[in-house]
């Protein structure tokens, strides 16, 4: 994963005898040391053509992050102005890191006083120039701003959404969660979000002693948040991600991708826990459509399941190859959800009536695996552990995300 990209705001003339010109060239180095790609702004980085404020407009379009050498010049710089009025707005939007790095020359009182304080600098994270240049003291406080920059190229959706929810979490609830999880805590609140997101996301298999169980104990510690909605979904989401191994999700993809038919088979009790995969194999925070087929007795197996899956798609607006490709395009497939063991000639009709768009999955329990016909067979979970699962999303959601809190 390529590391984040950092603007280098900053101010100072050829000949300046202050520290702003070593400062610029060590922290570029520091920067590249750690992965980053430093943005830099000035007349040899400009091409033809372009103008000063659409370079920088440009270069902090394609930042992570902001690194603000506060100097002399820098606190009577217009362009130093209008690059923190940037940081600013992009702040307030998805939580734009920015770090100070004060020169010696400056003090919180020169910054407090110059055009720059009208942007709140003061909250943002400070870093005091060492006068020896002490690259590694430096490498020290900005290391956990440098992480969050790189959390925020997580490309997980789910992640992101995690972390939307925990903005609304005091920090002593996030902290005590954390402690729960065994995830390091941080000082930076974004930080401890993205931190704990990822622990709450993590495989984490159930305990049969409920109060060994961290996943249930950090939730408890979290919820509840301020709409029902938000805490159903971090529910759903913590507890689908931490129980349903991964490596089952990939193979439940697997099955989109076969020359075969789209079929797979998983062993469990329970219509909820194939709702489950599901989820976790869209790796989205909202799941693929899936619906649960009626088996009807009255006009056989076969034929009833064809009808009821015609009308299920008439539900989510397709009706035809076209409209099915057009969906699994836009939003992926469709995925059938049938309480029925398989067979060959069941999967090969199904297949003839829906060669595109469809992803059936059969849930069978585990006493009646004996089944024929091609497919992917997951492997389940045990039972204890399936059941642990549903009843934890269930007792949650009842608790935490019904409109009437106890």
């Amino acid at each position: 994963m390529p590391g984040p990209h950092v603007f280098l705001s900053r101010s100072e003339p050829l000949d300046c005898p202050c520290s702003c010109w070593p400062a610029r060239r060590a922290m570029e180095e520091l920067l590249r040391a750690e992965g980053c790609a430093p943005v830099v702004v000035d007349r040899e980085s400009l091409v033809p053509g372009q103008e000063w404020m659409e370079a920088i407009s440009d270069g902090m379009g394609s930042a992570h992050g902001m690194l603000l050498i506060v100097s002399v010049h820098a606190l009577k710089s217009e362009h130093v102005q209008n690059e923190l009025a940037m940081a600013e707005l992009r702040n307030r939007t998805d939580g734009f890191p920015v770090i100070l790095l004060m020169l010696p020359e400056v003090d919180l009182k020169a910054l407090e006083r110059s055009g720059l304080n009208s942007l709140n600098p003061s909250r943002r994270q400070t870093v005091e120039w060492p006068e020896r240049g002490d690259l590694e003291a430096v490498r020290r406080d900005i290391a956990p701003q440098l992480e969050l920059m790189r959390a925020g190229l997580n490309d997980s959706r789910v992640h992101h959404q995690v972390v939307r929810h925990l903005r609304e979490v005091p920090d002593r609830s996030l902290d005590r969660a954390s402690v729960t999880l065994g995830v390091p805590l941080a000082g930076l609140s974004p930080l401890k979000q993205h931190r704990l997101a990822s622990g709450l996301l993590a495989e984490r298999p159930s305990e049969q002693e409920a109060d060994a169980d961290p996943l249930r104990a950090a939730l408890t510690e979290l919820l509840p948040l301020p709409g029902p909605g938000d805490s159903r979904e971090l529910i759903e989401l913590s507890v689908t991600h931490a129980r349903v191994p991964g490596a089952e999700a990939d193979r439940l993809r697997e099955a989109l991708c076969g020359a075969g038919p789209r079929v797979a088979v998983l062993p469990a009790r329970s219509t909820d826990t194939a709702r489950r995969y599901v989820h976790r194999a869209t790796e989205q925070p909202l799941a693929w459509d899936h619906f649960v087929v009626p088996i009807t007795a009255g006009t056989g197996v076969l034929d009833g399941l064809v009808v009821g899956i015609r009308d299920l798609l008439e539900d989510v607006d397709v009706y035809d190859e076209e409209t099915l490709r057009e969906h699994e395009r836009d939003f992926g497939p469709v995925v059938v959800i049938v309480p029925h063991p398989p067979d060959s000639d069941l999967v090969r009709t199904l297949d003839a009536e829906f060669p595109v768009g469809v992803l059936f999955l059969f849930v069978v329990d585990g006493d009646l695996l004996g089944t024929a016909g091609a497919h992917t067979l997951l492997d389940g979970l045990p039972s204890w552990r399936e059941e642990e699962m549903n009843r934890t999303v269930r007792r949650f959601v009842r608790k935490y995300a019904t409109s009437r809190q106890n």
